[in-house]
């Protein structure tokens, strides 16, 4: 018999979207190195058995559920899908347990993963930062998309031999998905905002926010370049403006992660459409003080977390681009530097070129 799962609240009549993080077979070190590593997140709520769940809060509903009942050691996906199964219960989109692969594995922490609507419970591997930035983003229209993305990286099909368990299968595993941020030199990591910020609600072409107010002379000239009219591919009668840009000193300080948790698509375009709504451009301290011009791209898609440098005059193709599909957020990293990890490998080219 599976520990119960709390209700949705009583009223709650929209879907809050979100993961549920559950502490299988691992030790009190792992278990908080895995909270460590993924922050302080809007929305978390620490369930105690019998208690009722609290309704979502903020302006971007979202939820992350984690449940350190004793109940839960040892259980596997079938055990947590039977308890999601139950009549009112809240269903995430992500499901996380820490168990003793996570315990086995310092350096990356790997959480068993699976998604609750899959009938044959794939299991996947995923790290703990790339879980935190991925339930971020779960607001968003492609999330299907980017956690069908992290099964694929993350595969951890059982394959038995006779006479193997599948915690030595476990030790043979290799692929993981978030292993470039948890081996970052600087590692996403989300923290709340001093004050909060205000939603964005992106339309559908790029955007660009400015978190640095340092330098007024050095952001006019970066504006005027990330939408400035190409003429070797557009008249002036054919100049659209690809680029929404937000000028508001709220998100002075503001991190990528913290800025990423709050763009909004805009939910009166046509869900058919595509939007080119893959991103969001950052205008940092190092884009106000640097001699090169560089704004930092940041994904809401696929894999989340990671970001790149972008010289500023480049912003507005990639959002026509990205808009109308010549090409995929792979091919502007390849252009750009990276941002997140130290080093990026052929591996993690690949992954990015997989999209």
């Amino acid at each position: 018999m599976s520990p119960a799962l709390p209700l949705s609240p009583d009223g709650e009549t929209e879907r809050v979207p979100g993961a549920l993080l559950i502490r299988g077979d691992c030790d009190d070190t792992t278990w908080n190195d895995v909270l460590s590593r993924m922050g302080e997140l809007p929305g978390m709520v620490a369930h105690s058995p019998g208690q009722p769940l609290p309704p979502a809060q903020g302006p971007i509903p979202r939820r992350l559920l984690i449940s350190q009942d004793p109940a839960w050691r040892g259980a596997a996906p079938v055990d947590v899908s039977e308890a999601l199964s139950g009549e009112d219960v809240w269903v995430p989109d992500l499901v996380l347990i820490a168990d003793r692969g996570t315990t086995r594995d310092p350096a990356l922490r790997p959480l068993t993963a699976f998604l609750p609507d899959d009938d044959d419970l794939y299991r996947f591997r995923v790290t703990p930062r790339q879980a935190a930035m991925t339930y971020l983003v779960t607001h968003r229209p492609g999330i299907e998309d980017t956690l069908e993305h992290h099964k694929e990286c993350g595969a951890a099909e059982v394959e038995l031999e006779p006479d193997e368990s599948y915690e030595d299968w476990l030790d043979g595993v290799s692929e993981v998905m978030g292993e470039v941020l948890e081996t970052a030199t600087h590692p996403p990591h989300y923290r709340p905002p001093v004050a909060p910020l205000p939603v964005v609600t992106q339309n559908n072409w790029g955007l660009l926010v400015r978190t640095d107010f340092s330098n007024d002379r050095a952001w006019a000239t970066l504006a005027e370049d990330v939408d400035r009219l190409d003429p070797r591919v557009e008249t002036p009668e054919e100049y659209q403006p690809y680029v929404q840009i937000v000028d508001d000193p709220a998100f002075a300080g503001a991190t990528p992660e913290q800025v990423m948790a709050i763009v909004r698509p805009n939910e009166d375009e046509n869900e058919d459409e595509e939007t080119g709504e893959e991103v969001v451009v950052i205008a940092d301290h190092a884009s106000m003080s640097g001699s090169d011009r560089t704004v930092l791209v940041v994904p809401l898609e696929d894999n989340v977390g990671w970001s790149f440098r972008l010289p500023s005059d480049k912003v507005r193709s990639m959002a026509a681009n990205l808009f109308v599909g010549n090409n995929d957020l792979s091919d502007w990293m390849n252009q750009g530097s990276p941002n997140g990890p130290a080093v990026i490998t052929e591996k993690e080219r690949q992954a990015w070129r997989g999209w």
